[in-house]
């Protein structure tokens, strides 16, 4: 065996001896049981998963309609719970006093296929969003029983929406999980909250969710380990304030479908819980950079203007759509447009024209847009060059220069 070979097997060893405990060494594991929990009087989560869609299909002209429902009447099915048997089916209609929108919400909660004896609707009262004149309905606190099996069953809230776009009632509705789990446990006598989020919409807890930690002593903490500023993937470290600058570090293990229970390891790693949030903050390097003296100027929602404009100059156009409801897109618009060098460069060879996505839907289909913000340079012809998502101040100099 050579040299280089005997070098690589010691390195292979050292990555092994870093990944597993030593022989002989059991791993700290921690149970954490987690009970149900939905918006009250307390904290809640401050964010959630982006919604689930439902198909909707009329219900059969013959069916027996609930007291109070009027055609329109659409059905649809909540893939939920850990198989079809933990499904619930859904019937949206409308009622007397507004025939257009689907306002009532029925759930099958019993799952025996009949909507007259699951008690009341929910019920919406639609209203118009003056920007895009859509009719909106939305129905909160939906909450419902999943069987996870024999004896096994837990409560699941969601909040439903639908927006009718037009004359038609819609084919969509769309709903995302209101409820978590939480639960405490004492660590090596430090008391501690544990959250954890679904976040896919599923009702089924795995390591594709998100959970948090944090030590009940810290300030805030009951709302804190809530937020999105605590919560992580899974694959991410939780981390533990012991005092006098120690932590301890926790490794997420497994998850019960139920949601009813948590396993973590308390590891050795050399990391902190500063070092290991650092590279969340991706405005941080924008932060510290100039801002322009020459803001860029952008032609509001008039693609017409703007490539006249293009052409008249030679320049290059650059469109962004967006949406007042994307988060990267306001981001854009305070630290990437903002920015002096960037703001520089359109300056010097583009124009700019800036489409609300919920405005301008001729436009979005026309370009093909399927998500928010999209960028796309035309020449002054016209012709695309090219088109990008978001992208950092750095990021947005090289790819402009090319």
């Amino acid at each position: 065996m050579n040299k280089r070979i005997l070098r690589a097997s010691a390195w292979f060893g050292i990555l092994v001896a870093g990944a597993y405990p030593v022989a002989g060494q059991q791993e700290r594991i921690v149970r954490v049981d987690l009970a149900y929990h939905a918006p009250g009087n307390g904290p809640k989560p401050d964010f959630s998963p982006y919604g689930t869609q439902v198909k909707l299909s009329d219900l059969p002209a013959g069916a027996q309609l609930p007291e109070g429902a009027a055609r329109p009447a659409k059905t649809g099915t909540l893939q939920v719970g850990p198989d079809q048997k933990s499904w619930i089916a859904i019937l949206a209609t409308a009622d007397s006093a507004h025939p257009q929108d689907l306002c009532r919400l029925y759930i099958d909660a019993n799952r025996n296929g009949n909507f007259t004896d699951d008690g009341p609707a929910f019920t919406a009262n639609p209203t118009l969003n003056e920007k895009t004149k859509a009719w909106w309905s939305s129905f909160n606190g939906a909450e419902m029983s999943i069987p996870y099996g024999p004896g096994i069953v837990e409560r699941y809230m969601v909040n439903f929406w639908v927006v009718r776009e037009g004359e038609e009632a819609p084919n969509i509705i769309r709903y995302s999980v209101g409820s978590w789990r939480s639960g405490t446990v004492r660590v090596d006598g430090i008391e501690a909250l544990v959250a954890v989020m679904d976040s896919d919409n599923d009702a089924v807890f795995s390591a594709k969710d998100k959970w948090s930690i944090l030590s009940a002593s810290e300030q805030d903490a009951s709302k804190r380990v809530l937020s999105i500023k605590e919560a992580r993937p899974s694959s991410r470290f939780m981390f533990l304030n012991k005092g006098a600058g120690k932590e301890l570090v926790l490794e997420f293990r497994s998850l019960s479908p139920d949601g009813r229970s948590l396993l973590f390891a308390i590891v050795d790693r050399p990391v902190k819980k500063a070092e290991d949030r650092a590279p969340d903050d991706t405005l941080a390097v924008e932060r510290a950079r100039p801002r322009a003296s020459q803001p860029f100027p952008w032609v509001e929602n008039n693609f017409e203007r703007g490539m006249a404009q293009a052409k008249e100059s030679g320049r290059k156009l650059i469109v962004d759509f967006w949406a007042t409801w994307c988060g990267p897109c306001r981001s854009l618009d305070e630290w990437i447009w903002s920015d002096a060098e960037v703001a520089a460069l359109l300056n010097a060879g583009y124009v700019g024209v800036k489409l609300d996505g919920d405005l301008e839907k001729d436009l979005v289909s026309r370009f093909y847009v399927e998500g928010y913000p999209t960028m796309i340079v035309l020449d002054s012809s016209g012709k695309e060059i090219k088109r990008f998502g978001y992208l950092s101040s750095k990021e947005m100099l090289e790819f402009l220069k090319r």
